[in-house]
């Protein structure tokens, strides 16, 4: 071989500094606040509207309200009714979507950016004069009936709804689910949807985030559109939930027969805006988040007991919640419980170098693959504006992170979830075989209640 056929070394250059983009922000007059991130070559545009909106807002009896609401919002307008609202959206090829959560409604709206001024004028028809046919709400409300029986049969929903029925007091909001329960969702009128949105969707503490390669002067007749919404003087107060206190049972529902048992283990834990929120993350990360992560490589890896486990930390406006999920072949699985249980107790055993040094680079070094798109970006601002924490917490947050120490990083998990492993406050729940499980759980040194959760 000659030397001109020997290939060339490519040069390799270190990462340039990658930082999430901050927004042009307009404050309007009626209350709500316009954020307009200006992203060159994304030319599906995102739209999102973020609606302050709690769940604890929905009347008593009547849980799952703000969830139809958003879900038929887009099913007819006043001035395009039925058809003619899918066919505004299909002429522009548009998408739209969005969530009712514990503290916002979010109304979202993709676009390419030639239709940018139609799909502004189309997100704001939808928002402002929705049609809540009661043909519309009346088939809303059977898919959400539908959704519910699928979640009866679900080992996973099962255990996520006995975990977060453990994690809450009873007559809170928070104890019940998101979307509502079978038996509220019936009892919802066309009428009570309508009474809703009337109050409720108002321009007072909402955030309108535009995110991709914005066309000229579309800030500007986002201002001026949204700016005609008329405030209605309504500004509730928020207070952060109580989490249920003491020492749990574990929550066992019965699945007679099922071959596998599914864990959920859960606690609330200090919000964003606590000094231990990001050594918590690091530490979450390391325990629990990575394929390396010390549970997935002891449950997994070792023992065999399943074929994976995650941890993680997710937050609200006022609170964190850290949880542990898994699937467990029911012979082992009062046996893996025990040993996750122990696993999240790190007091003897705190993170090395190489357990942070990991979790900290897939942290920051996911981060310009995971905000890589305009919806990407609009969707993490929407939570942060949901949340009221200001544009530039994502920088902040990546810069912690990478300044955060294995000590650090051990000492925010022993105070906040190894102590609450030690007080057994920290709520487990458990879907399976009961005449199988009930007594390996108890040989196990656990204290069991056998439950069915509200669906």
């Amino acid at each position: 071989m000659t030397d001109q056929h020997v290939p060339v070394r490519p040069e390799v250059r270190s990462a340039t500094p990658w930082y999430f983009p901050l927004p042009e922000i307009h404050s309007l007059g009626n209350g709500l606040t316009v954020w307009a991130y200006h992203l060159p070559g994304q030319y599906v545009l995102s739209m999102e509207l973020v609606l302050d909106i709690a769940l604890g807002d929905e009347p008593d009896g009547r849980d799952g309200l703000a969830t139809m609401a958003l879900n038929c919002s887009d099913e007819g307008s006043e001035s395009h009714p039925g058809f003619e609202m899918a066919c505004r959206i299909e002429d522009i090829g548009a998408a739209y979507d969005g969530s009712a959560n514990w503290w916002a409604t979010h109304a979202s709206l993709s676009v390419a950016a030639p239709y940018a001024q139609q799909g502004l004028e189309l997100l704001r028809e939808i928002v402002r004069e929705p049609q809540y046919a009661d043909a519309d709400v009346a088939r809303h409300q059977a898919i959400r009936r539908a959704e519910v029986d699928r979640a009866r049969i679900s080992s996973p929903a099962l255990a996520a709804a006995a975990l977060r029925e453990a994690m809450w007091p009873a007559g809170s909001r928070q104890f019940l689910s998101a979307s509502g329960t079978a038996a509220d969702v019936a009892a919802l009128s066309p009428q009570d949807v309508r009474d809703f949105h009337r109050i409720w969707w108002r321009p007072e503490g909402a955030t309108l985030v535009l995110a991709g390669d914005l066309p000229s002067g579309l800030v500007e007749a986002a201002c001026k559109l949204f700016g005609r919404w008329p405030a209605t003087g309504l500004s509730p107060t928020r207070v952060a939930p109580v989490a249920a206190h003491g020492p749990s049972a574990v929550q066992l529902v019965d699945r007679p027969g099922a071959v596998a048992a599914d864990l959920r283990i859960g606690m609330v834990t200090p919000g964003r805006r606590d000094e231990a929120w990001v050594p918590l993350q690091v530490a979450a990360m390391a325990v629990g988040g990575l394929f390396s992560s010390r549970l997935n490589m002891a449950l997994r890896e070792d023992r065999g007991f399943t074929y994976g486990v995650q941890a993680g930390l997710t937050a609200g406006r006022f609170n964190g919640n850290f949880s542990l999920r898994s699937s467990f072949r029911t012979e082992v699985a009062a046996q893996a419980c025990r040993e996750a249980v122990e696993l999240l107790d790190i007091a003897g055993k705190p993170l090395s170098e190489a357990e942070a040094g990991a979790a900290i680079r897939y942290l920051v070094g996911i981060a310009p693959l995971r905000y890589d798109t305009a919806d990407a970006i609009a969707n993490q601002a929407a939570v942060l504006a949901a949340h009221h924490i200001e544009p530039g917490w994502v920088n902040d947050f990546h810069a912690r992170i990478a300044a955060t120490t294995p000590s650090d990083a051990s000492a925010a998990f022993e105070t906040i979830v190894s102590n609450a492993v030690h007080r057994q406050e920290a709520r487990m729940a458990l879907c399976g075989d009961a005449e199988t499980l009930l007594p390996a759980l108890e040989a196990e040194g656990f204290d069991v209640q056998v439950t069915a959760p509200t669906m």
